[in-house]
């Protein structure tokens, strides 16, 4: 099953910390077992009132005003240091999710909370009051949350699914592409400044041994049981260079799967072998769809500000005030 998961660079760091865990998605931008959100849905027009949002903090629903769920969203998902339009436009894309997801009812996984901290599910959330008070300066998640209240973005009157991501290739990847579904505001766009990330280009090696004993577990039809440079055949990619289908053993998968089962990240992946291992070579981070911080980073150096940075990433859109 695909996932639709909307982790950035916030968590990147904090990930690093715990080995256990890798970003998937963004997310994600995910763990190996999470499940993740439903589908893209097209949205729900904008009714009732959006100024509170029930938060699932550790298992327990708590009531946050938007706005403070926002900035703790904003606080765990983009580094502190970004420019300041950078952060203002990571503001509104978690705004708008927030009531995207408001909007659309309650899920199954937390029927007692519009939204989770599990950034598996939904989105990373950090208590700014605490980390203030531990000595943490978030004035400038603050200020950029504050100078863009009550602002998201819509399609069609309706509050769109605002993912975002790492960093891209020098594309983005559109949702049908990843997720399997055509989505007039999350196309595949030009993403400068990628380069700037550190992890920018990553790479994975397993042992023949290794990389068997998890094909089998995740794909047990395709025949892995040749040399190394016999298990991959042709790919279907993306505009974006990400690999949608590849020939696996025998077998078509979805380089989302193969992502997810080998711990890449990101499905823009080439492959080197030798005798007895194999290597995967990532540029990016993430899912690739949506808003890329590192692109909005770059986009922001360069000038641009939140609406224009949206306005690119999100295309189609249109700047809303809930």
């Amino acid at each position: 099953m695909r996932k639709l998961l909307l982790t950035g660079c916030g968590l990147v760091l904090a990930l690093y910390l715990t080995p256990a865990v890798w970003l998937y998605g963004s997310e994600p931008d995910s763990g190996q077992t999470a499940s993740a959100s439903a589908p893209i849905q097209s949205g729900t027009p904008l009714t009732g009132e959006y100024s509170t949002v029930t938060v699932s903090i550790d298992g327990t629903p708590t009531e946050l005003p938007l706005e403070t769920y926002v900035a703790g969203v904003v606080a765990a998902e983009i580094p502190n240091d970004f420019p300041l339009d950078a952060i203002r436009a990571q503001a509104v894309a978690a705004r708008t999710y927030a009531v995207y997801k408001l909007a659309s009812g309650r899920p199954e996984a937390h029927p007692d909370a519009d939204v989770c901290d599990d950034y598996h599910h939904c989105a990373a959330y950090r208590d700014i009051a605490v980390a203030t008070a531990s000595g943490n300066d978030l004035s400038r998640v603050q200020q950029a949350v504050e100078d863009t209240e009550g602002e998201i973005l819509t399609y069609d009157g309706a509050p769109i699914a605002a993912v975002f991501h790492c960093v891209s290739g020098p594309r983005t990847e559109a949702a049908r592409d990843v997720w399997g579904e055509d989505v007039p505001y999350l196309q595949s766009v030009v993403s400068p400044g990628g380069t700037a990330y550190s992890g920018y280009e990553d790479a994975v090696t397993l042992s023949a041994t290794a990389f068997r004993e998890k094909a089998a577990q995740a794909f047990p039809s395709a025949d892995v049981s040749g040399p190394p440079d016999d298990w991959f055949k042709s790919s279907v990619r993306s505009d974006a260079g990400g690999v949608i289908t590849v020939q696996l053993g025998g077998v078509t998968v979805e380089g989302t799967d193969v992502r997810e089962v080998f711990g890449l990240q990101s499905t823009n992946f080439t492959i080197t072998t030798t005798d007895d291992s194999i290597t995967f070579h990532t540029i990016g981070y993430g899912h690739g769809v949506g808003l890329s911080q590192y692109g909005a980073r770059y986009l922001a150096e360069q000038g641009a500000d939140y609406t224009e940075i949206l306005a690119h990433y999100y295309p189609n859109t249109v700047l809303t005030d809930v």
